[in-house]
């Protein structure tokens, strides 16, 4: 079995291009060789490109391909008119083709399904897992943040709109008022600017921590040092958070969660019982959430301890590699597609 990845930049960056380009033809080249040694399943762990280097394997080399979904690249190019929706249409073919389309939650698997009319037999609901345990060094990440600040963090890429940026930093001035300690710190890639200056609009910039790209230990200081993890998801022109793996991230370090009720974040965050969700759109309601927390340490605490619990029950990794061990041995010796559980 061979695993083939699609990430690349900018679709219109030269670098990019041949990354995409790079990609597709991995797979072909694996397949090219000696009949002995040709892999006989392809893993592609995106549709575009990966998947598309997948297809043409299995057209010309009659080996078949797995891809992976994540949900946000489903809405996204479903309605895509570039290049008279060329992505879209060569989406939709990968996954039409794919002798398994696995899918990161519940949510993704409907998008699946409805949008691109993938049977249920060969659609598998795989959940994502995490490490229970990485290092965590902070170092000077929070330099001038004052050691007494009650710490809301948030993580993401700045410019997915649907991730709730705008919308935390708009509950802000409320829970500054109740909680003038609270500071919000903002961690990932992307340009700040509009961010910045709609915090300076609502008198709240001085409360608003941006630490731009930061390595993985940092990031696991953070969700260490902070007293709740925020990410007010909401769908933007089709587009919500598939899944959440930082949910399992801020889980894992015993932080409760307050999430946008949308996508698949209710399916990595339960409500009441390890974070809380509200209207991914509503300033007002991610305000109250917050300011739950903040004032009832015992909840805190409690739905904190219960998401590390569940990460180290669900998510840790055991399940998944079982699941897909299954999915691989059934393609491979062409026994019938079932789901776990069926």
């Amino acid at each position: 079995v061979l695993r083939f990845s699609g990430a690349a930049g900018g679709p219109l960056k030269l670098r990019s291009a041949l990354q995409h380009i790079e990609v597709v033809l991995a797979p072909l080249l694996a397949c090219a060789r000696p009949r002995a040694r040709r892999p006989n399943l392809l893993v592609c762990v995106q549709p575009l490109f990966a998947g598309l280097g997948g297809l043409l394997a299995g057209r010309l080399f009659r080996i078949p391909y797995v891809v992976l979904v994540h949900g946000e690249e489903l809405a996204l190019l479903h309605d895509d008119r570039l290049l008279f929706g060329l992505r879209r249409r060569l989406q939709a073919r990968v996954l039409a083709g794919a002798a398994a389309v696995v899918c990161n939650s519940r949510n993704t698997l409907l998008l699946a399904s409805k949008l691109y009319g993938i049977p249920d037999t060969r659609l598998q609901l795989i959940y994502p897992s995490i490490p229970t345990a990485e290092r965590a060094s902070l170092g000077d990440t929070l330099a001038g943040l004052d050691s007494s600040a009650r710490v809301i963090l948030m993580a993401g890429r700045l410019d997915e709109r649907h991730k709730g940026f705008d919308t935390a930093i708009e509950a802000l001035p409320a829970i500054v008022r109740a909680m003038p300690e609270a500071r919000l710190v903002i961690a990932g890639p992307g340009d700040p600017a509009a961010l910045i200056e709609r915090a300076r609009e609502l008198g709240v910039a001085d409360r608003v921590l941006f630490t731009g790209v930061i390595e993985r230990s940092a990031l696991n200081a953070l969700f260490e040092r902070c007293e709740l993890f925020v990410l007010p998801g909401r769908e933007v022109d089709g587009a919500a958070e598939g899944f959440g793996i930082v949910f399992l991230e801020a889980a894992r370090a015993g932080k409760p969660v307050v999430a946008g009720r949308t996508g698949g974040a209710p399916e990595a965050v339960i409500d009441g019982e390890t974070g809380l969700l509200v209207d991914g759109r509503s300033p007002a309601a991610v305000a109250e959430a917050v300011l739950r927390l903040l004032g009832d340490r015992a909840l805190a605490q409690r739905l904190g301890r219960c998401g590390r619990d569940r990460v180290r029950r669900e998510f840790d990794g055991r399940r998944q590699h079982r699941e897909f061990d299954r999915l691989i041995q059934t393609l491979v010796g062409h026994t019938p597609l079932t789901r776990e559980g069926q």
